[in-house]
Formats: C-alpha cells, structure tokens, sequence
C-alpha cells in the first residue's frame, strides 16, 4: 500500500512538473539546445518525440483541474523558472518537510541540512562550519572511541581535544545513520547547527516532519570535474576508506568505462534511487523542481558568493569576530574560490577531449542538471539577500508589537485621612 501511495505521489508530482516544463522551463529536459519565444521556451525536437511516445509528457493528460488555478505559461523571461501554479510539482516529503526557497531564517525555524556531494566542497564547509564552533552531525559521531555509538540517546560533545565544535552521536552521511538519527529525534532535539548528509532524498524524507522542517543547501561542481576529481584523488588517498590503488594502472576513458554508483549522481540522489535502479528523464524533472524550490544553491566556481548565502540562510552572524576570522581564513582575497583549503592537485580534462566525451557521455543528465543549477545560482541572489529583509521587518514588527503592549493598570486609591 505504501509503495502504491509513494509511486501515485512520484506520478501526480511528475505530471505537474512536467507541466512546468512545457510551460516555463529554462533548460530542455533532454539537451541544453532551446530558444526562447514570445516568452515561452521550446524544447528540442527530442523532447518533442518522448511527448509523442510517452503520454504522460502531453499537456492534454497533465491539465490541472482548475483551469483559473493554472500556470501562466506566457510569463514574461524575468519569471520564467518561477511558477505561479498552486499544483506542487514536489513529492510530498519535499512539499511538507522543508522550507520552500523564498522563506528565510527569520520566518521559518528550520534545522539546517548541507548536501555533501564528493570532491565538490563539502569538507570546506565542514571545516569553515567546525572554526566557528558549530554542532555538526559528520561521520566522527559515531567513533566507538567516543563511547556514545551504542546509546540511545542524543549526545553532544567535542570529539576533540582542544576544540571547541561539536558533534552528536549520529552518522547522518549515510542511510542506516539517517535511520537511527530518525529514531532518537535528531532533528526535534534541536542539537544539529548543520547535519551533513550525502543521501538529500532519504534524510529529507525521514529526518523532518511539518512540524520541524529542514532547510536544504548543497555546493555543485561541473560533474566532468568533479569525477576527473575523484578518479585522481582516491589512487593517493590511502586514509580514505574507498582508497583505489589501481586506478593508477588506469586511463580515465578506461575508468569511464567501469560501472559506477557515480553515474548520474546528482539525479540519482534527489530521486532517492540506488545504484541498481535506472535513473531517466523524468527524475531529471523532478531534481530540477527539487533544487529550484528547495535548495539553497551554491558552486564551486564562487565559493565566496556560496558561503555569504550559506551564512544568510542558516542566520550566521559573519560580523561576529570569531565568525568574520573563520570567513578570511577560508575566503580571504587571495585563492578566494580556488577551494585551496582541501584541494587534490591533478591534470586537467579538457572539454570535447575523449575523456571528457567519455565521462559526460555517462553523466548527460548530471550536466544538464548542473547548467541548471547555475542559472538558479544567478537568480536566487536576490531571494537569498531579501531574508536580510525579512530579518528587519521582523524585529520591526516586534518592536511595534512591544510598544504597543498594553500598559499595566495602576489602581489609585482615594483615602479619606
């Protein structure tokens, strides 16, 4: 029953998505190759095939049912990946667990949550996180040297000496971790500043409820890069624990070529899929839906620029002097966005090389998806700098509140003496 319930949710929210994507998409679903017209984006003709072939992608069967609630799909360019639809083209966890995009810190009293994704700034962020003496929920938590891996209970501590960050006794990273922190109510503890994860789908499913939702944000990196990235950094990683030796012996179109848990994988993570099951066009729709109204969105290219909104939207205070000194010593002037503070060395992959047709051949839907999200990465500065404005009017509001707070009545009495 519930996995009927989960693939009716997966349908309605496709329909509505694809919706969206006729009507105002920015990018086409199956190439980056569109043209705008009259303020209405056309897809490629291979968009126009799978429309043909699968009825699920024709207007006439995804029309909502309220013609005067429906999307104004003649929306001017300003708007064109905002929609107006009350139809959500979410899944239901994303729709109720987390924070929609527009509101900030100010309106909402969300958990944080940073999508970890591999050689793509994750440790940056733990480290810029850990200087300014944050809770963080990262795989040490659950060290056994630490004692609290067995306990039941939600446990707060440094985890080491010296340092004043802490952590809980949680593996977030991970979904049997996920499970066990749903179990002893990581989230309605209120411990985490920031809880780390690589699997956004399950811990936003099963971490958060209505009643205490999460707020999501994620750096991205060109997935080409990112995978060049890895293939050279884990042959010399030797403390890693996916540590590959003979990769060494190996050329990147031959690696390209090995099966992969990282093919597709930004898609294959908002879907929620594992390794084993196909990801396509369709999980590629709902990934952007996903990113375009849940996640704050960063890149690797402007590790600066990320951070500030990073900051804004987990409400950190970066004038604060321990905070301002962890901002320089990460993202000073010189190598601001270089990502120098963990950076893994090693040649380069040329776009339209073998090698880089070889990776991009497997990951077409990462890219697309990427491309996408540095459009949103243009149009959400303004979102993310109006929470600083929502912030005032906020404090605004509550002074006024304040002043008009009745007064206490003072009872004269008149004696007669």
């Amino acid at each position: 029953m519930t996995t009927n319930r989960r693939s009716r949710s997966r349908q309605s929210a496709l329909k509505t998505a694809a919706a969206s994507v006729l009507g105002i998409a920015v990018y086409s679903i199956f190439s980056e190759e569109s043209y705008l017209h009259n303020g209405r984006r056309f897809l490629t003709s291979e968009l126009e095939h799978e429309m043909e072939v699968n009825p699920l992608s024709m207007p006439a069967q995804i029309a909502v049912a309220d013609d005067s609630e429906a999307t104004d799909f003649n929306a001017g360019e300003n708007n064109m990946s905002y929609l107006t639809s009350s139809h959500s083209t979410l899944l239901p966890w994303a729709q109720n667990n987390l924070v929609d995009i527009h509101d900030g810190p100010a309106q909402t009293d969300a958990t944080n949550m940073f999508w970890h994704i591999p050689k793509a700034g994750g440790t940056t962020a733990k480290q810029l996180y850990q200087c300014m003496g944050k809770t963080l929920t990262i795989r040490i938590g659950i060290d056994p040297r630490h004692g609290h891996d067995q306990t039941d209970e939600i446990v707060v501590f440094p985890p080491i000496a010296g340092k004043d960050w802490k952590t809980v006794n949680v593996d977030t990273t991970i979904r049997p971790g996920i499970v066990r922190a749903k179990k002893m109510g990581l989230v309605q503890s209120r411990t985490a500043d920031l809880i780390f994860t690589m699997e956004p789908a399950f811990a936003g499913e099963q971490l958060f409820d209505p009643q205490n939702k999460g707020r999501i944000m994620a750096l991205f990196r060109n997935p080409v890069d990112r995978l060049v990235s890895k293939f050279y950094y884990l042959q010399t990683a030797t403390w890693e624990r996916t540590y590959k030796p003979e990769w060494k012996d190996m050329t990147i179109v031959e690696w390209a070529e090995l099966p992969s848990e990282d093919e597709n994988f930004m898609v294959r993570k908002l879907s929620g899929k594992r390794f084993s099951e196909p990801v396509n066009e369709m999980d590629l729709i709902l990934a952007k839906e996903f990113l375009r109204q849940r996640v704050v969105v960063g890149l690797m290219g402007e590790m600066t620029e990320s951070f500030r909104r990073f900051n804004i939207a987990m409400n950190v205070d970066v004038q604060e002097e321990r905070n301002r000194r962890c901002v320089e010593e990460y993202f000073g002037v010189k190598d601001a966005d270089s990502g120098v503070k963990n950076s893994n060395k090693h040649p380069k992959v040329v776009e339209g090389s073998p090698e880089w047709r070889a990776l991009a051949k497997k990951n077409h839907l990462d890219i697309i998806l990427y491309s996408y999200a540095e459009r949103l990465f243009e149009e959400q500065k303004q979102i993310i700098d109006s929470y600083t404005a929502q912030d005032s009017e906020n404090k605004q509001q509550e002074s006024v509140e304040e002043r008009n707070e009745p007064q206490p009545i003072v009872e004269v009495i008149h004696r007669n003496l």
